[in-house]
């Protein structure tokens, strides 16, 4: 549909290549396990959880990968030490795509990388996210552990109101995370309800468009923290709600997506596989031709 005139940076990660032009390489889709609510969590303290059942569903979003084409990541949401370590342990086991590390505190972002290093497992490990209040012991542990990828939020209050402001805090942030030694950094330009997914699309667009950087959003979190619609306890309405929230910065340009719980991928994946597919055809009109797992040739196939 467009190009952006920035030359793209493409970050290949444990074989999963994230960035490039619209519709060059597929959308990376990034879901969360582990998160506060999962009915699979039964001690969140202590990260203790029903294995058999968590594994089925990585078992499911790998097949769904599969059959649609579209890249899978892993964001394992992790609240200290302790449940950091387990499910890391559990997540190294259970698959080999990309995992990223989703810390709600310094202590789990320490005992989760420190995990990842022992784990063997720094070469397929994000860390989720770095942000302008992240403090210097994160910073520290990264470059003492050898992380090599990030997420850089652009979070801040002012930022909230303004994607322009979202640019800012990006520029800002990308000395401190190289300076902590990490090379590839995706950036999540924020969303917490519906008001912020349009300007986090249009800083999207500024990112790719002025940096070259892969880019993408949480566009769940417009659909989660959409009161009125919860309360209609309505699963399709919800779910057809949820798959525009995430197409719309794939439309956009986006590279990767944090589409919301796992359990969603069977949802999420077909309505994201079609905006690539299209996308994929304008490029192989141009002479170009994606490669064989591209949704572009599976679409037919869900």
């Amino acid at each position: 549909m467009f190009k952006f005139s920035k030359e793209q940076i493409v970050f290949e990660i444990s074989g999963i290549k994230v960035g490039g032009q619209p519709g060059e390489n597929p959308t990376v889709m990034i879901g969360s396990i582990f998160y506060r609510g999962d009915k699979n969590v039964q001690d969140e303290k202590a990260g203790i959880f029903n294995q058999e059942a968590a594994e089925d569903l990585v078992t499911k979003l790998e097949e769904i990968s599969d059959r649609t084409g579209l890249p899978a990541m892993l964001d394992v949401v992790c609240s200290n030490r302790e449940n950091a370590r387990r499910y890391l342990e559990f997540a190294a086991d259970a698959t080999s795509m990309p995992i990223l590390i989703d810390y709600v505190s310094e202590d789990a972002a320490i005992g989760g990388m420190d995990a990842a290093k022992e784990l063997g497992i720094l070469d397929r490990t994000i860390l989720n996210s770095i942000n302008p209040e992240t403090k210097p012991q994160i910073y520290e542990k990264a470059r003492e552990v050898g992380i090599q990828s990030a997420i850089a939020l652009t979070y801040s209050t002012r930022a909230i109101v303004s994607y322009k402001e979202r640019i800012k805090l990006f520029e800002s942030l990308i000395p401190k995370i190289e300076g902590a030694g990490i090379k590839k950094i995706l950036v999540d330009t924020v969303v917490l309800d519906i008001a912020t997914l349009g300007l986090a699309c249009k800083a999207i667009y500024e990112v790719k468009e002025r940096y070259g950087y892969p880019a993408g959003c949480g566009a769940h979190n417009a659909i989660a923290s959409w009161k009125s619609l919860k309360e209609k306890k309505d699963k399709i309405l919800s779910m057809v709600c949820s798959a525009i929230a995430n197409g719309l910065p794939i439309a956009v340009g986006a590279d990767f997506v944090l589409y919301g719980p796992i359990n969603d991928a069977e949802y999420m994946f077909p309505a994201i596989s079609l905006i690539n597919a299209a996308y994929a055809q304008i490029l192989m009109e141009e002479g170009k031709r994606p490669q064989p797992n591209h949704p572009r040739f599976k679409i037919s196939r869900l």
